[in-house]
């Protein structure tokens, strides 16, 4: 069970485990509370607590990497392509991940469409690509080229269309 705090929102609140040990709680902050800071009316607010004991406890035991939020902005595409129904998502991902730069850091499938508009046996699939480099803020030349080179590869590759 969570440990109600004073100063969370009753009800709004989750247990933080690490390794199965109780390591804190995160939950809404009570808007009294939140307006005596200055936060203004209206705004959610979380907060978390943690045991950082049980966190380095919990990382030791379990193989727990914690690394540095990213220091570069990323940047997000989107790219519809037409390919055979035959194919598996992870068969176009994996096509991408193959013919993307380091800078690649994920790819998100997030429509399939198949219907009116597309011929049959065929189907539109539709993926969110995000790029970032550790070192510094991609230009959108740098982008562009990364895509060009992805579409060519689905197109050589897989007999993908760009939609």
């Amino acid at each position: 069970a969570v440990t109600e705090r004073d100063y969370l929102v009753a009800g709004r609140t989750a247990a933080v485990t690490v390794a199965g040990q109780a390591a804190g709680v995160v939950g809404l902050l009570s808007p009294s509370v939140a307006e005596r800071r200055g936060i203004p009316k209206g705004d959610d607010v979380f907060v978390l607590e943690l045991d950082l004991a049980v966190v380095a406890a919990g990382a030791a035991t379990t193989g727990m990497r914690v690394e540095p939020l990213p220091r570069f902005p990323s940047v997000v595409r989107d790219v519809s392509l037409l390919v055979d129904d035959t194919l598996s998502a992870s068969t176009v991902r994996d096509t991408i991940r193959l013919a993307a730069p380091p800078s690649l850091v994920s790819i998100r499938e997030f429509d399939r469409y198949q219907g009116r508009g597309v011929a049959p046996g065929k189907i539109s699939v539709s993926l969110r690509l995000t790029f970032r480099a550790d070192d510094r803020t991609l230009t959108d030349d740098d982008v562009s080229t990364a895509m060009h080179g992805i579409v060519a590869a689905a197109r050589d590759r897989l007999g993908a269309e760009q939609r």
